[in-house]
């Protein structure tokens, strides 16, 4: 037969108990308390209960009115009982102790909450007991009866082993609280919760009452997580359980809005006297917001940031894996053709936004390959086992999808299309991925120089290949020659052909000197340095070094000629090259400007004839002087002539060697030397290989003249 205990019942068991109770909500006011309380306090209930805890205990005391306060919100913020061994806690209404009419007053304290059912503390259970007088036997020595002590020293001893085990007791409490990270105490087969301190309850327990509940019903959508099973292979096997990072469901805002967190954590046995596996304490860590930095900084390092792609550590990477494999493997190299006009005229934005539609584009045609951003506007593509034929079938699916891109900004549009080189790799045929990477590379850079918007294949009997590969040696080698002085300067004569015993002139001629001491002619390493960009760095390394010679040869006290020197359209086209020769003037104060005459090609000057004119007038003032190399090679017409500072014209040596077989030539030199008269401007003729020449040029009116004929080029000091 069931017996139920009414609240009628619970209220006289609560009244006639014969410790002190008292029971306060959360803004500390009176809302019960029973007799023996209203007896310890000498007061009447009616004057106690409707009022604050400041208004029915004062002390009198400021500071001990605040510890009793702390004691209280302590339990509201933890959720859990607090106990208090030893407080002092003056009451002078209290009930006078063995007639010592003294107003201090000591107290056991135990503050339990009470929770509503949400999980919320709603009311504050306080059990004081009066220890005044344990604490004023002890102070006088006194015998009093403590848990059948008999004498003064068993009470100290008795007084002393309740203070301590109360202290122990709410230091392995506060420890407990203050633990790093969350920690909690399942206890028996079904895991109830014997302790679990604060983080923990936040973190998954999200407030609720889960102290004395087993899991399941406590913590439902733990045992759905596979909790209870990590569990019960703790308690089956007895050994601890770790997990890094392990993903796991919470639900703060409701059981409809799961948040995913990362934990670590262990699940660590507890042992009873006999060695019987009792329960498991729980301790770890929420490393969700260590674990999604590590995720980002991840994902930084082997992605591109602009585009979402793989970066070209994770292509290397990647690629590192599968060189060791037979193969083979297939590289398409992607570098868009113009993009620096996109750049140029619209924007860094408006370059970001092609590159993200570019990739979106190549994203469609990956066909199961890795696709990489390396460069600013450069792409690859890693094909695992795939032949020549289908990664060029697959670079064909990617030009069209580039080109098929209708980029507009601002108004304008441009018209995409990019340049491609394929190559392969793998241990099948002894290629490795960064030699693959260099072939493929090169191959993209001579589709770009047959008119781009190509694809070329590397193949080792490919002729155009062959010489790519030559020019990209001989870049290497000619970098490496201008940085350890291994450029050295020649001299070819230039004579008037009225005196030709005079020499005034000469043309500056560099030669490389390899590293075994070869004489590289410049026909093996110039278009080399056009090719991949060094000739602009040669034409400045060349001009310095002619300068430091005119120093040693006024040093030596010897006679410094004109000197011409060959400059590319490219140097001139730079707007720093200006400030470049400003600053040799300034740095080489006793050379003569003027002994400096620069020879750029026809074909060069006229490519972009404003900027070159520009150009050439401003270093015109300087003092140096400009000729027209090989005039006659390129567009052949005179329009231009007096829109450079010109001081002499070099015939070009196709005219010259056919002069006395081709009357069209001596025609057209005739007329180049009429114009050049009109204009002031001195006539040079090139590639002299017969001195029987000089005559017939002196008769045309031909100024000056060099060749092999006249003069064999030597070094110039």
């Amino acid at each position: 037969m069931d017996i139920a205990i009414t609240s009628t019942d619970f209220s006289a068991i609560f009244d006639h108990t014969l410790s002190p109770v008292v029971v306060f909500d959360t803004t500390f006011k009176v809302v019960a308390c029973n007799q023996a309380y209203e007896k310890m306090l000498n007061t009447k209930r009616s004057t106690i209960i409707g009022h604050y805890l400041t208004d029915v205990l004062s002390s009198g005391n400021d500071q001990q009115d605040q510890d009793l306060i702390d004691s209280f919100n302590s339990v509201i913020a933890s959720k859990q009982p607090v106990r208090i061994p030893f407080i002092r806690y003056d009451i002078p209404n209290a009930t006078v102790v063995n007639d010592n009419k003294s107003d201090e007053r000591y107290w056991a304290v135990v503050n339990t909450p009470i929770l509503d059912e949400h999980g919320a503390v709603k009311y504050i259970l306080n059990q004081p007991t009066d220890i005044t007088e344990l604490v004023q036997a002890r102070e006088k020595q006194e015998l009093i009866p403590l848990s059948g002590a008999t004498d003064a020293s068993q009470f100290e001893l008795g007084l002393s082993f309740q203070d301590l085990l109360y202290k122990e007791r709410a230091r392995v409490h506060e420890l407990f609280q203050q633990a790093p990270g969350f920690v909690c105490i399942l206890t028996g087969k079904n895991y109830t919760f014997e302790m679990a301190n604060k983080a923990y309850v936040d973190l998954f327990a999200h407030n609720k009452n889960i102290i004395g509940k087993p899991l399941a019903e406590a913590m439902p959508e733990a045992v759905e997580q596979g909790i209870s099973v990590l569990l019960d292979e703790v308690c089956a096997t007895g050994k601890p359980f770790f997990a890094r990072a392990m993903e796991y469901q919470v639900y703060p805002d409701g059981p409809d809005n799961p948040k995913t967190i990362y934990i670590d954590f262990i699940y660590q046995p507890i042992r009873d006297a006999n060695d019987e596996i009792s329960g498991v304490f729980v301790q770890g860590y929420d490393v969700t917001e260590a674990h999604n930095l590590n995720q980002k900084v991840s994902y930084q390092a082997t992605h591109d940031p602009l585009t979402g792609l793989y970066n070209r550590r994770e292509i290397d990477h990647r690629s590192q894996q599968l060189q060791s494999q037979p193969g083979p493997h297939a590289l398409i190299y992607i570098d868009l053709d113009h993009f620096k006009i996109v750049n140029d005229r619209s924007g860094h934005h408006a370059g970001d936004e092609l590159l993200l539609q570019v990739a979106d584009a190549l994203k469609q045609v990956t066909d199961n390959g890795l696709l990489a951003r390396i460069g600013g506007d450069e792409f690859v593509f890693l094909l695992e086992n795939c032949s020549l034929t289908k990664a060029k079938t697959l670079a064909r699916r990617a030009a069209r999808h580039i080109n098929d891109i209708a980029f507009y900004w601002q108004k304008s549009r441009y018209s995409i299309t990019a340049s491609m080189g394929i190559a392969e790799f793998g241990s099948a045929i002894d290629t490795s991925y960064t030699d693959a990477l260099s072939l493929a590379d090169s191959a993209c850079f001579l589709a770009k120089d047959k008119g781009r918007d190509r694809i070329q294949v590397n193949h080792p009997d490919d002729a155009d290949m062959h010489q790519q590969h030559k020019d990209m040696d001989w870049a290497t080698r000619l970098k490496e020659a201008m940085r350890e002085d291994r450029i050295v300067l020649y001299a070819q004569n230039i004579i008037k052909l009225s005196r030709v015993d005079q020499v005034h002139h000469k043309e500056i001629l560099s030669r490389l000197v390899d590293k075994d001491g070869t004489i590289v002619p410049p026909g093996a390493f110039i278009t080399a340095a056009e090719r991949y960009g060094l000739i602009e760095q040669l034409d400045r390394h060349i001009i310095r070094k002619v300068f430091q010679s005119i120093v040693q040869l006024q040093e030596n006290q010897q006679t410094v000629p004109h000197f011409f020197i060959n400059v590319s359209g490219i140097s001139l086209s730079n707007p720093s090259f200006k400030g470049f020769i400003e600053a040799l003037l300034r740095e080489f104060m006793h050379v003569d400007g003027t002994k400096i005459c620069f020879e750029i090609t026809e074909t060069a000057a006229v490519a972009n004839l404003n900027r070159t004119a520009k150009m050439m007038n401003h270093i015109n003032k300087l003092g140096i002087k400009f000729a027209l190399d090989d005039f006659g090679s390129g567009v052949a017409t005179f329009d231009y002539l007096d829109k450079l500072p010109i001081t002499y014209i070099k015939i070009d040596g196709a005219f010259v060697t056919d002069l006395k077989t081709r009357p069209i030539g001596e025609a057209i030199v005739q007329s180049i030397q009429n114009i050049a008269q009109i204009m002031g401007v001195k006539t040079i003729a090139e590639c002299i290989e017969d001195v029987e020449l000089i005559p017939h040029l002196r008769k045309l009116g031909i100024n000056y003249g060099q060749g092999y004929g006249i003069h064999r080029p030597e070094p110039l000091l």
